[in-house]
């Protein structure tokens, strides 16, 4: 099921692989119930997620099929990608870092200034 950390919250995606995102950025929210929703900045997101010994989990992650500038499509990319396998993650304040010993995305909760 989904962990308290994450749980309820909604995110919006600074960095993928080091590189600032694009607007409009894409946005992320962990529902109470397992559920992941958002936007990848093109494309609407939806799947479910689950957190087990310090790991995320995305499974059954689909999304609409609109195309956008190539940019915006590549960055599309570099998100899903996140989701292909478990990924370790810290939430410390406003902040959200997916990646183990190396970042590949940095979240902020909506409204906080990034770092």
């Amino acid at each position: 099921m989904a962990d308290s950390a994450i749980a309820g919250t909604s995110w919006v995606v600074q960095e993928l692989g080091g590189t600032v995102t694009t607007d409009p950025k894409p946005e992320l929210s962990f529902g109470d119930d397992g559920r992941l929703t958002g936007t990848t900045g093109v494309n609407r997101v939806m799947g479910r997620y689950e957190v087990a010994e310090g790991l995320l989990t995305v499974s059954d992650a689909a999304t609409t099929r609109m195309a956008g500038p190539p940019e915006a499509m590549e960055q599309e990319q570099r998100l899903l990608a996140l989701f292909d396998a478990p990924r370790a993650f810290v939430v410390t304040g406003d902040r959200l870092e997916v990646g183990d010993g190396e970042t590949l995305a940095l979240l902020v909760r909506p409204g906080a200034q990034p770092v």
